[in-house]
């Protein structure tokens, strides 16, 4: 089988001819990133190139708040420390500003929102207050990256989920406190947000745009910071929406979520994913992959759950006994993706955590065939 071949066949939950090997965040594909990683990338490249099965990102222009319109935007950086920046935005709305303030590391490490949009009923209105315009992004970038990548992997139409943009605009504090207190609030910003979404990708699929889609943002709204009756109806039932159209043309459903998925696994089935992604067992999560592959591996293709913290810090015999645990607990009879549960996310790798991604690789192609 070609990589396409087996990464579709698996998400379908079917049997390819091995476990696939998705290296998650390794753009061995694109020649920018390539370059600007430091060279004690270059063993896991190599690896990627040669021997993984590719999963390339691609995403349409979202706007602000998954909207065209044209909005008066005002920025200003200013610095925390040595390490990090504080980049100051400013929107004019027709009602008034709102403001948000996003903390950047100038070493490259992952950043963090530190004031989000939404903090009062006032900016509540004045997000409000913004006229809405669908977006009508150009497609040609998708279709020159699956020229490129060709049979060597899979293409992915990447969105957040309707909660993340509910969430992008309040933070997890106020909307755990407004899905109790504002209930409505709630339903409203998810409701036009998932208009917002539907319309995108419509547009999307009417112009060609087919395969594989994925969504991340579901954790936002997840057990413990709200319950599972939130989750079902602040995701569930609006990505089910969502999911339909995207079958109804023929393309499948990936979705990325981390944290507990124990009292919401079979919610993924119902929503239409076709491929779930990490599947962290305890301690960080509490759902054993093993469990998962009963409870929902004939409905729902596994991709998992090698621990990013673990490649980092962990012993290479450890990753190699990962592997196989991993490969004997979801591989049977097809849909199971080896992967780590998060990107690289450091500057540099340490030796042993190169040696422990090409372990991680290595273990794979030895034991994950299915033979006959």
């Amino acid at each position: 089988m070609t990589s396409r071949q087996r990464l579709l066949t698996a998400i379908q939950r079917g049997k390819p001819d091995r476990v696939p090997i998705h290296v998650r965040g390794v753009r061995v594909w694109d020649e920018g990133w390539v370059r600007s990683r430091h060279t004690s990338y270059l063993p896991l490249i190599e690896a990627v190139r040669d021997r993984c099965d590719w999963v390339a990102g691609w995403s349409p222009g979202t706007g602000l708040f998954l909207s065209a319109t044209r909005l008066k935007v005002e920025s200003r950086t200013e610095s925390l420390d040595e390490r990090w920046d504080l980049r100051h935005t400013l929107i004019h709305t027709p009602k008034g500003p709102i403001t948000s303030i996003y903390q950047i590391s100038r070493i490259g490490m992952p950043g963090l929102r530190r004031k989000f949009w939404v903090e009062s009923e006032e900016d509540l209105e004045r997000f409000l207050s913004i006229p809405y315009e669908p977006l009508k992004p150009d497609v040609e970038g998708f279709f020159q990256l699956e020229r490129r990548i060709n049979e060597r992997g899979i293409v992915m139409v990447g969105f957040s989920d309707p909660i993340a943009y509910v969430h992008d605009l309040l933070g997890s504090e106020l909307l755990a406190l407004w899905s109790i207190e504002r209930r409505e609030v709630i339903r409203m910003l998810v409701r036009l947000f998932t208009d917002r979404l539907r319309q995108l990708i419509e547009y999307l699929l009417a112009r060609g745009v087919r395969g594989v889609y994925g969504f991340s943002g579901e954790e936002y709204a997840a057990p413990p910071l709200l319950s599972p009756r939130d989750f079902h109806e602040f995701v569930t039932q609006p990505e089910r929406e969502i999911f339909d159209l995207i079958h109804r043309h023929g393309c499948l459903v990936h979705v990325h979520c981390h944290g507990p998925m124990n009292a919401i696994l079979e919610d993924f089935v119902e929503m239409g994913a076709d491929c779930l992604h990490p599947i962290e067992a305890p301690p960080l999560g509490d759902m054993p992959l093993a469990e998962a592959k009963r409870r929902v591996g004939r409905q729902v293709c596994l991709e998992g759950n090698i621990q990013i913290g673990d490649i980092y810090a962990g012993e290479t015999e450890e990753i190699k006994a990962m592997v196989a645990r991993a490969i004997e607990d979801a591989a049977e009879g097809g849909g199971f993706i080896l992967c780590p549960t998060a990107s690289p996310h450091t500057p540099q790798l340490s030796p042993k955590t190169v040696a422990n991604y090409l372990a991680m690789i290595e273990t794979c192609l030895e034991l994950g065939h299915y033979g006959g």
